[in-house]
C-alpha cells in the first residue's frame, strides 16, 4: 500500500490549485510536493496533473482520485476527533470568516471571552464581507448575515437571530432638511453594499402596520463590505441601509439621523455556516454553541434583534 502521505499531499496541491498555493499555504516545500506526487504517478503509470511553468490542470483520473482523497481525509479527521474529544477542553485552531462591522459590533465580546475561557484555542480571522467558498478557503466556520433562504445543501446553515436595518444619514449630508416621504430619498446620493447587483432596492416594512414597500435606488458608492458603507455615510456622502446595532450609538449621539423610523429597511438573518461532517472537532462544536447562546440572549434584550 503506497505512504498514505503521498495521499495527502496530492489532496493538498489539488485543494489550493497548484504547488505554490500548496507549499505557502501548508508550509511545505514545493519540491517535496512534487516529488511525491510525481513518485505516485510513476508507481501506478498515471498522469493526476498536467503541468508546465504556466499551466496547472488536474486530470479526469486525478478529479477523480482526488474526490477519493478526500474522503479518506475526512474519515481520518473523524477518527482523530474521536481521539480529541476525549480531552475534556477545548483546544486548537479555528478558521473564522466574519465582517468587519458585524466582529466590532457583535461577535468581538463573545469571542474574546470564549478564548480568556479556552487558552489552548487559536483563532485566525478573515474579515470580510465578502461570501467565502468554505471549502475552498479552508474556514471553519463563517459568521454572516443573510436576506435570502440559502440553497447549497453541502453546508449547515444555522439561523441564530434576526437584525434590524434602518435608513440612515449623516446631518452634514440633510443640511437641516428632513425626509418624511420615500419620494424624498430620491433628491439624495445613495450608498449600497455590494457591487454586482442588477437591481438595487431598500425592502421597507412599516413597524406599526406591517405594511411593505419597495424602493428602487441607483447607488452613487457601492462597497462589498459594509465598514466601507459605515464610513462613507457617516463622512456624509449619502443615504445608506444599516443594522439597528451598528448606527444605534451614533442615532443616540446626533451623529446620523434615523430617516423614517417608523419602517424598517431591512430584516437580515445572522447565520453560522459550516461544513456538514461526523465528526465536528470539539472546538468548533463550542464556539458555535457558544455564539448562538449569547447571540440568542442578546435577542431577548436588545433593540436590534429579533428571534430567528
Amino acid at each position: 500500500m503506497n505512504s498514505f502521505d503521498d495521499y495527502y499531499y496530492f489532496y493538498l496541491v489539488v485543494k489550493h490549485g497548484g504547488f505554490s498555493a500548496a507549499s505557502e499555504a501548508e508550509n511545505i516545500s514545493k519540491s517535496k510536493l512534487s516529488r511525491r506526487i510525481i513518485d505516485l504517478e510513476n508507481k501506478f503509470n498515471v498522469s493526476l496533473i498536467q503541468r508546465t511553468t504556466r499551466h496547472f490542470k488536474v486530470t479526469e483520473l486525478g478529479q477523480e482520485f482526488y474526490e477519493e482523497c478526500c474522503k479518506v481525509i475526512t474519515q481520518v479527521e473523524c477518527a482523530e476527533n474521536v481521539l480529541l474529544k476525549q480531552k475534556s477542553e477545548p483546544q486548537g485552531l479555528v478558521k473564522i470568516s466574519c465582517p468587519t462591522l458585524m466582529m466590532h459590533f457583535q461577535i468581538r465580546k463573545i469571542l474574546n471571552q470564549f478564548l480568556k475561557t479556552y487558552p489552548k484555542v487559536e483563532i485566525s480571522l478573515e474579515l470580510t464581507s465578502r461570501r467565502v467558498d468554505i471549502l475552498h478557503d479552508d474556514i471553519d466556520l463563517a459568521i454572516r448575515t443573510n436576506f435570502e433562504p440559502n440553497e447549497d445543501s453541502n453546508l449547515i446553515v444555522r439561523d441564530v437571530i434576526k437584525t434590524d436595518h434602518c435608513l440612515v444619514a449623516s446631518p452634514e449630508l440633510l443640511q437641516g432638511r428632513s425626509i418624511k416621504h420615500f419620494s424624498d430619498l430620491k433628491d439624495y446620493p445613495s450608498i449600497s453594499l455590494g457591487t454586482q447587483k442588477a437591481n438595487y432596492i431598500w425592502h421597507f416594512c412599516n413597524t406599526r402596520t406591517g405594511e411593505t414597500m419597495d424602493v428602487p435606488y441607483q447607488p452613487r458608492i457601492k462597497s462589498n463590505d459594509l465598514a466601507g458603507v459605515y464610513y462613507a455615510v457617516a463622512d456624509g456622502l449619502g443615504i445608506a441601509d444599516l443594522p439597528f446595532l451598528t448606527v444605534e450609538s451614533d442615532i443616540r449621539k446626533g451623529k446620523l439621523i434615523h430617516l423614517m423610523p417608523e419602517w424598517k429597511s431591512n430584516i437580515g438573518t445572522l447565520q453560522l455556516v459550516y461544513v456538514s461532517r461526523k465528526g465536528q472537532r470539539l472546538v468548533v462544536e463550542r464556539l458555535i454553541e457558544t455564539l448562538i447562546e449569547h447571540l440568542r440572549r442578546l435577542s431577548e434584550s436588545h433593540k436590534g434583534y429579533l428571534s430567528a
